[in-house]
């Protein structure tokens, strides 16, 4: 167990810096963009979309890791901005000790990574979806519930496993700082944030062209083509979701582990890994894009179809032309 110590002439400097204020400052915007935005994309989902039952509850599924990461991730921005603004001279009260931080990292790294395993359910969810002779009701809720349980529960244990056996003897001024006896699993960690997303991204770009062939293969039939435009739009949806998830992650799991790199090696000090960290920390924005390109994309898909349909009413044409309308409006 660590003793409470003062904070080091680094850690006080950082306290105070602007820029690590500022990132506080728009990391909370983030959280709270989240939080109105998430009750409007539920209700889209459930309500306005074309995705069936096991591609909602993972999507939802998707939604609770990222608001639960901002509450936690909430806390911790505004007990430091608390401490920027009225311990600055009080400097051995402000440090926390990594064992009472323990609960707080757990589910920080938990629902990021349940974000991720998210993502990958889907993609799993989608291959069943494009693949599966029948993919009905039942059939479906049954893969998607599976899936679903399956990613809480690597999600309940990503925290226990990156600290299952550090001492937890240090300090550390906020509890989304991972521990310092806990740096061989860092690369593992970013390693996991970087290849999945990637895999995520390659599956639902493969899945979406193979769905758009098999489209135009029973363009003549309209039931076929009907259930084929549902599966085309989810996943069309899932791959738009994977790959700007894909970019941020990226940018935190390699920007941030290069950085640890450097300074594991002395390359760079603590103060310069200390003012570009902040910036490449970026979970909270993928939080708070969730729900914004949930909506963005659902809106966007049924605008283009109204619109389809209204033109589609609006032309006479001849049975050749209508031909070609219908396999625009399908497309």
């Amino acid at each position: 167990m660590a003793t409470i110590a003062c904070a080091s002439i680094i850690e006080q400097q950082r306290l105070r810096s602007s820029n690590f204020v500022i990132a506080q400052y728009i990391d909370l915007l983030c959280i709270v963009i989240t939080f109105v935005t998430t009750y409007p994309a539920i209700q889209l989902v459930l309500n306005k979309s074309l995705f069936q039952w096991s591609t909602k509850m993972l999507i939802l599924e998707s939604l609770f890791f990222a608001n639960l990461y901002q509450i936690f991730y909430g806390i911790e921005a505004i007990t430091i901005l608390y401490k920027h603004h009225f311990m600055t001279s009080d400097f051995c009260n402000i440090m926390q000790t990594e064992s009472n931080c323990a609960p707080y990292l757990k589910v920080i790294l938990g629902t990021t990574g349940g974000m991720i395993f998210a993502q990958t359910g889907l993609m799993i969810e989608r291959t069943c979806a494009t693949f599966l002779a029948s993919y009905r009701k039942r059939k479906s809720e049954i893969i998607g519930f599976s899936i679903t349980i399956i990613v809480f529960f690597c999600s309940s244990i990503t925290g226990k496993l990156f600290i299952w056996d550090d001492p937890l003897d240090g300090m550390v001024l906020g509890c989304f700082i991972l521990p310092k006896n806990s740096y061989k699993r860092y690369n593992t960690y970013f390693t996991v944030c970087t290849v999945l997303p990637l895999f995520n991204l390659g599956i639902s770009i493969l899945l979406k062209i193979y769905n758009t062939k098999l489209e135009y293969s029973s363009r003549f039939e309209v039931s076929a083509r009907f259930q084929k435009r549902e599966v085309i739009d989810s996943t069309g949806t899932v791959c738009f979701l994977a790959f700007s998830l894909f970019i941020l992650l990226f940018i935190y799991s390699v920007g941030v582990g290069a950085l640890r790199h450097l300074l594991h090696e002395n390359i760079i000090s603590q103060e310069d890994f200390n003012l570009c960290v902040v910036w490449l920390y970026t979970i909270p924005f993928i939080a708070m894009l969730l729900p914004l390109l949930l909506i963005y994309r659902i809106r966007r898909t049924r605008s283009n179809r109204i619109e389809m349909l209204i033109e589609f009413t609006k032309q006479k044409q001849s049975q050749e032309n209508h031909i070609s309308q219908m396999k625009n409006m399908w497309s």
